[in-house]
Formats: C-alpha cells, sequence, structure tokens
C-alpha cells in the first residue's frame, strides 16, 4: 500500500485593497486599503499598512455581529474552525433560488454524508468564479432561515459558503416589505445569531479543488478584541496516496 501524505487545498481569497477589486466584500462593509509603510530604499526593509473591516475577504462572522449578547470574535471557540467537514454540492442551483431543507437532504444524499457526523458544513456554489465581477454580488443563492436551523439541530456549528454572503438582502429583494434600511430582518438567516451560538464563513473559495465529499478543515479566524467577525486563511487537509 502507497504511503498517505497530507495535502492543503488554499479556501481563501487573496485580499487586496479596495480600489484594486470592489467586488469582493458587500459594500456596506468596510473598504479595505492596504499600502507601503516602508520601503527597502527608505527603512532598509518593505512592510505594509493596512486598514480593513472584521468581515474583509473570506472571513467568519461572531454571533456578536447581529447579538447584542453574542461572542466577540476572541471569545468565539476555535474548535468551531476545525475538524471533519462535509461539502455538498448546490451548484446546478440558478442565481437567487431558496436553498430549503430539501435541496440539502438531496445534496447529502448524493455526496454519501450523513451531516449529523459533521459540525462544518461546506456549501460549493461555485460563484467563486465571478470573485472580482460584478456578478460576484448579484448572482446569489438565499439560504432560508429554516433551513440553516435544520442543519443546526442536525449539529452543524459553522456553515462556509462560496459566495460573498449566505443570503440575499430582503430589503433589496422585496420592496413592498416593509423592512427599513437599518433593520436586521433584511438578513433573517443571520438573525439566527440571536437564538443559537453558530458561525459563518464567507467569501471562500476552492470548494471545487476538494477531492471528495469530505475533509478536515482549519480556518482560524484573527483573535480581534471586540470584533464581529475576522477574516482568516482557511484550509482543507486531505490526503493523498502516493
Amino acid at each position: 500500500m502507497g504511503k498517505r501524505k497530507e495535502r492543503l487545498i488554499d479556501l481563501s481569497h487573496t485580499l487586496t485593497s479596495y480600489g484594486e477589486n470592489p467586488f469582493q466584500q458587500l459594500g456596506e462593509n468596510a473598504r479595505s486599503m492596504i499600502s507601503t509603510f516602508a520601503t527597502y530604499e527608505a527603512n532598509g526593509f518593505y512592510e505594509c499598512a493596512l486598514y480593513i473591516g472584521d468581515h474583509a475577504g473570506t472571513h467568519m462572522d461572531a454571533t456578536k455581529h447581529f447579538n447584542p449578547d453574542g461572542l466577540y470574535t476572541d471569545e468565539v471557540p476555535l474548535e468551531a474552525f476545525y475538524g471533519d467537514a462535509c461539502i455538498l454540492d448546490l451548484s446546478h442551483m440558478e442565481a437567487h433560488a431558496d436553498v430549503t431543507i430539501v435541496d440539502i437532504q438531496r445534496a447529502a444524499e448524493k455526496a454519501q454524508v450523513n451531516l449529523e457526523d459533521y459540525h462544518i458544513v461546506l456549501l460549493k456554489t461555485e460563484r467563486d468564479k465571478l470573485y472580482g465581477t460584478p456578478d460576484y454580488f448579484r448572482d446569489l443563492l438565499n439560504i432560508l432561515p429554516d433551513t440553516i436551523e435544520w442543519m443546526i439541530n442536525k449539529g452543524m456549528v459553522t456553515l462556509g459558503v462560496d459566495m460573498v454572503t449566505i443570503e440575499l438582502d430582503r430589503y433589496i429583494r422585496d420592496p413592498d416589505s416593509g423592512l427599513k434600511p437599518n433593520s436586521p430582518e433584511r438578513y433573517p438567516a443571520h438573525c439566527l445569531m440571536k437564538k443559537y451560538e453558530w458561525y459563518m464563513i464567507e467569501n471562500m473559495t476552492g470548494l471545487s479543488e476538494i477531492p471528495g465529499s469530505t475533509c478536515k478543515f482549519a480556518g482560524f479566524p484573527i483573535k480581534i478584541g471586540k470584533g464581529s467577525g475576522a477574516p482568516m486563511r482557511a484550509v482543507a487537509i486531505v490526503e493523498d496516496e502516493n
């Protein structure tokens, strides 16, 4: 038998300045700025200065994001972002489609996984191919709150997606909803953070490169005091036979 060797697959987008890529995070988030702070000629070394929001690039959302009584970024358990993960394929679904419980059940059946065995669920939509284009903001799936709550009750703690966000803005989608621009109910799936201690990872990439339907996942957020989220370097760890 061949010796097994681990291989790392990067599931993170490269974070750049807003001017280089205005289509990497939603417009309501802080715009990233990365500039040269020190140069070899002037300082003898090279260094960058960063201005980024805590939801920049590939990032996690802490429950403090929508729950005043939730956990700040530096309080979230690291165990939520490490362990066995399953990958469910939703790439066949069209833009703005509602992701239902039945859709998840069918994807899990196709992947031959039992959701109760995985506290990390990664949804492959292949929208990461649109990263850096206006369509990255427009071509989204809408993961329904009932669907997420059902997965949480199956044992899910962390949900990852290769889209800019997990759901459509109800204020924009339904102008007659009566919602106000500052209403948190614009994002009802996010509002589940008021009920459950669970986490999401948005702006992932590379899920299509993972062989099979499972992997070991590691993606630890920057430890930001009083943060509502944090950029992370998300990685899939898979075994190759040599």
